[in-house]
């Protein structure tokens, strides 16, 4: 069985939200900076997109959170010389509903707007603001419906525990007992599709949790040519804490299923996604990690490996499911 240890990861740190209570969660963190912001607004906040740097130092897309009014402005942040440090704005009604009204952001450079407030039949808000620190926004998350009803901002903050999981006894899980090779994923139905492939075996698995969910996953393969290759982490950023699997070397310990839990985020019944998973080798399991509610899944076992992952991510691991091979 595999040893236990801990080392660090960064964690991130929930600021605000401020506004109304109105509409439906959403959440963005970007896996390294925050390169451009987009505001659709007009007499109040209509939406927001973002567009962030990979590990690949590749641009990606947030979806748009809000309605489809207002006029476009965009930022672009020359980011990592340039990033986020603080927002500040307000809120006001909205033909009955509270929402943000303006907003202003701040880099370590420069400050950006205001955007929205251009009622002029309109009291002024209410002013929030992010304390400044020079601690750099990794993202943001709110509330959001025809507007944005809310807003609060995940600042960068200290290390985060990573915890090596070491095996459990089997517990006499009872799988389906089916024999595809590609099965799954199980989760929800939104997010962005992802494939490890066939791997020649798996070596360490990171889990990513925080708040009852799992924000991500992270696997170390092993290559044709023997080498370890790490993935890509599948997920955001916003976990509290990260679990380390270390299996013992091939072909002592290998990776026979998963169990887990797939629903809706706490909040918001718009986002399915993994809230819980387990890992099951020859030697035992691993888990849960996670809160076990919602809907439970399981993959098929038949003297067979679990050699690989895929499934879909976006700010969560949205789904997972497995590669399997029975030589």
């Amino acid at each position: 069985m595999g040893s236990t240890s801990c080392s660090q990861d960064q964690s991130l740190i929930k600021v605000g939200a401020w506004g109304g209570s109105g509409g439906c969660e959403w959440s963005y963190v970007a896996t390294s900076g925050i390169k451009e912001i987009e505001i659709c607004c007009g007499w109040v906040i209509d939406s927001l997109s973002f567009k962030g740097i990979n590990e690949n130092s590749v641009l990606e897309c947030s979806p748009k959170f809000g309605g489809g009014g207002g006029s476009t402005k965009k930022i672009t942040i020359d980011w990592p010389r340039e990033y986020l440090t603080s927002i500040s704005g307000t809120n006001n009604d909205h033909y009955g509903h509270y929402v943000v009204e303006s907003l202003y952001f701040y880099t370590n450079l420069n400050k950006y707007g205001p955007f929205g407030g251009t009622n002029p039949n309109s009291k002024k808000g209410k002013p929030f603001n992010v304390p400044l620190e020079d601690q750099e926004i990794a993202g943001f998350f709110g509330r959001a419906s025809d507007f944005i009803d809310a807003i609060g901002v995940y600042r960068k903050g200290p290390s985060i525990p990573i915890v090596t999981i070491t095996v459990k006894a089997s517990e006499g899980i009872t799988m389906n007992m089916d024999l595809p090779r590609d099965v799954g994923p199980w989760g929800g139905n939104k997010g962005k599709s992802w494939d490890d492939g066939l791997g020649g075996g798996i070596q360490q698995i990171d889990v990513h949790v925080g708040n009852g969910v799992v924000h991500g996953i992270q696997c170390r393969y092993h290559g044709k040519d023997g080498k370890l290759v790490l993935s890509k982490r599948h997920g955001g950023g916003g976990a509290s804490k990260v679990y380390k699997i270390e299996l013992e070397k091939r072909p002592s310990e290998y990776l026979v299923g998963i169990t887990g839990f797939s629903g809706p985020i706490d909040g918001n019944c718009c986002l399915e996604v993994v809230r819980s998973i387990s890992f099951y080798t020859n030697k035992g399991k691993y888990g849960p990690f996670g809160s076990e509610i919602g809907t439970f899944f399981n993959s098929p076992v038949s003297n067979a490996k679990v050699v690989g992952f895929h499934g879909t991510s976006g700010q969560y691991l949205d789904a997972i499911g497995v590669h399997v091979d029975y030589s």
